[in-house]
């Protein structure tokens, strides 16, 4: 068990990877637009597609951004993914009443979790097997997930509702 303090963007970015290598079954992220997660590198693609083919029937990718352009304009790869893995790979844009929230979180499987205090910030927490210390971001993600938002779960519906813009 073990948390640690980010404050730059190398560091962040070296934590989003850590994330993404301990989600065996399950990651949450609640983010801006997923712009600084950079999603569409070969080692990110590759991270979130082992994750999506995990042996587990319990495997998820749920995703909440509150700016759906960069996803729908500058994200292919995470489009591909969510065309292959359909259900299991959810994108929710957030309804407006959550576009005052400054905070962005990834949580792996309950037990690690990265939250981002601000989102032009690269100042953060990480926190690494301690399922106890990561419980309220967990519970935090299941609030945003209860204020609903546009859901994008079937590629067809994705292609065709980015270009009109979700």
């Amino acid at each position: 068990m073990s948390s640690s303090l980010i404050t730059t963007w190398s560091e962040y970015d070296h934590a989003v990877q850590e994330i993404l290598d301990r989600a065996p079954t399950r990651l949450d992220i609640f983010d801006e637009d997923l712009a600084a997660l950079k999603f569409e590198t070969a080692p990110r693609v590759a991270a979130l597609r082992a994750l999506l083919v995990a042996p587990s029937h319990r495997r998820q990718l749920r995703i909440v951004v509150r700016k759906r352009e960069f996803v729908c304009q500058y994200s292919p790869h995470l489009m591909n993914l969510l065309r292959l893995y359909a259900p299991l790979l959810t994108i929710i844009h957030a309804p407006p009443q959550l576009d005052r929230l400054d905070d962005c979180l990834m949580i792996a499987d309950d037990r690690h979790t990265l939250v981002r205090f601000h989102r032009d910030q690269p100042r953060a927490r990480l926190i690494v097997d301690d399922a106890g210390e990561c419980a309220p971001y967990s519970q935090r993600f299941a609030e945003v997930l209860d204020e609903g938002g546009d859901t994008r779960s079937e590629e067809r519906r994705v292609g065709k509702e980015c270009r009109s813009r979700w």
